[in-house]
This record gives C-alpha cells, sequence and structure tokens, in this order.
C-alpha cells in the first residue's frame, strides 16, 4: 500500500473548514497544514500531524520570503492558528521554542476511503440531430 502526503486530509479539511465557517486566512493555513501531513501513520510519524515552522505557515497565507519572518507575517498565523484551535480544527500538542516547532494534531479524517467498483455503464451525453452532442470545449485565454 502506498503512503499518501495529505490528499485525503486535504480533501476532508475543505468540508471542516465550511461546516466550522472558517475565516480565508484560518481555512487558507487548514488547508495548507492537511497537504503538509501524512494521511495514515508513518514509520514514527502519526497521522494528520503539522509541525512546520511559522514561516511556512506565513508563505501559506500569501507572505513571500523574505516577509514571511516579519511580524505581520507572524501576526497572521498567530490569528489563524488561534482561529484554527478555538474552533476546534486543529489541537496543539507542542508549544514551540528553543529550536523546537509548534505541533498540531489536525482534528479531521485523512483515512482513504473504500475502493468501490463503479458501473460499465456509459456516461449518457444528450445527442443532437445529427449524433453529435452539441457541447464543445471552451478555449482557455490568458
Amino acid at each position: 500500500m502506498r503512503l499518501v502526503m495529505g490528499l485525503f486530509a486535504a480533501k476532508n479539511a475543505v468540508l471542516v473548514a465550511a461546516q466550522l465557517e472558517l475565516g480565508n486566512s484560518a481555512t487558507r493555513l487548514f488547508l495548507h497544514m492537511a497537504l503538509e501531513c501524512w494521511d495514515e501513520d508513518r514509520d514514527s510519524q502519526p497521522a494528520r500531524r503539522y509541525f512546520a515552522g511559522r514561516e511556512s505557515s506565513a508563505i501559506a497565507l500569501g507572505f513571500l520570503a523574505p516577509d514571511n519572518g516579519g511580524e505581520a507575517a507572524q501576526r497572521a498565523v498567530k490569528r489563524a492558528i488561534k482561529e484554527l484551535v478555538e474552533r476546534g480544527a486543529i489541537k496543539r500538542l507542542r508549544v514551540g521554542g528553543r529550536g523546537e516547532t509548534s505541533e498540531y494534531e489536525l482534528m479531521l479524517n485523512s483515512a482513504r476511503p473504500p475502493v468501490t467498483r463503479r458501473s460499465q455503464e456509459p456516461i449518457p451525453f444528450p445527442l443532437g440531430s445529427q449524433g453529435t452532442t452539441n457541447w464543445s470545449p471552451k478555449r482557455a485565454t490568458f
């Protein structure tokens, strides 16, 4: 079985953020945390653990280097973390300091969903008068 990093946690983070009515910054950081954690236990590292530093968390909130180490970035991370803890999206396991980062547990399901067989029936598309679909893809313009 292949271990997956954050895929199922991230999918559920979107749902949990909506259910908890998280603000934009907290939602953005929560999704980043979910993408950075393991979905399942891996060797000595438990699933759903986030322990990146504030600078990494600040990047998730849109602060690029060198600003991600500044006071404004640190305040933004602190506010988002506070909201996530207060709403129950994450649980603080370790307070950072003296060369160690804080560690958080994401309070969501990250288990791989069971595999189900899909029907072999073709997907029905509405047909036009000539036996073709009336749908045509739009081309992206940049």
